[in-house]
C-alpha cells in the first residue's frame, strides 16, 4: 500500500490543474506500477534482487500504447528472458481498454455499422479506431 502513496507530486500538481490530463497521467503511472509489481512476481525478485528463488531476470520494457476513455496511454510493459511477461493490465495483443471493448462489442452485437462504432469509439476516447479492429473485437 505505500507505493500507492507515493504518486509524483507533478502528477498530482498536473491533475489539480487540468483534471482530463492529470487523469491520463494518474492511470499511466499507476498502470505502470502495476505493471511493475507483476513483473516482481513473475521473476521472483526485484530489479537486481539476487536471490536463490529468481525464476526469469528482466530484460527492459517494450512502450505499448492503451487507448482508454481518456485518450492514449504510452505504457512500458516489462520484459523477461526466460518466458513472456503477463499482465492483468490489457490482453495480449489488446491496444483498446477493457471498457471501450465492451462498447465496440455490445455495439456489433447489436448490428451498429464498423463505421458508426468508429465513430462512437472517437465520441468516448477522442481516438481513432480501425474499422479492422471493430471486425476483430466483434
Amino acid at each position: 500500500m505505500k507505493n500507492l502513496l507515493n504518486i509524483p507530486e507533478n502528477i498530482i500538481h498536473q491533475f489539480l490543474q487540468d483534471n482530463e490530463e492529470g487523469m491520463r497521467q494518474i492511470l499511466t503511472w499507476f498502470l505502470n506500477t502495476i505493471m511493475e509489481y507483476e513483473a516482481k512476481i513473475q521473476a521472483g525478485a526485484s530489479y537486481y534482487e539476487r536471490i536463490s528463488s529468481r525464476k526469469a531476470h528482466r530484460n527492459g520494457y517494450r512502450k505499448r500504447s492503451l487507448k482508454t476513455k481518456y485518450g492514449t496511454l504510452e505504457l512500458f510493459k516489462p520484459q523477461l528472458r526466460e518466458f513472456p511477461f503477463t499482465t492483468q493490465v490489457f490482453d495480449r495483443y489488446s491496444r483498446v481498454e477493457k471498457a471501450l471493448r465492451n462498447v465496440v462489442l455490445e455495439s456489433y452485437i447489436q448490428g451498429v455499422s464498423t463505421r458508426r462504432v468508429k465513430e462512437i469509439i472517437n465520441a468516448l476516447s477522442g481516438e481513432e479506431i480501425s474499422p479492422t479492429t471493430v471486425s476483430k473485437i466483434g
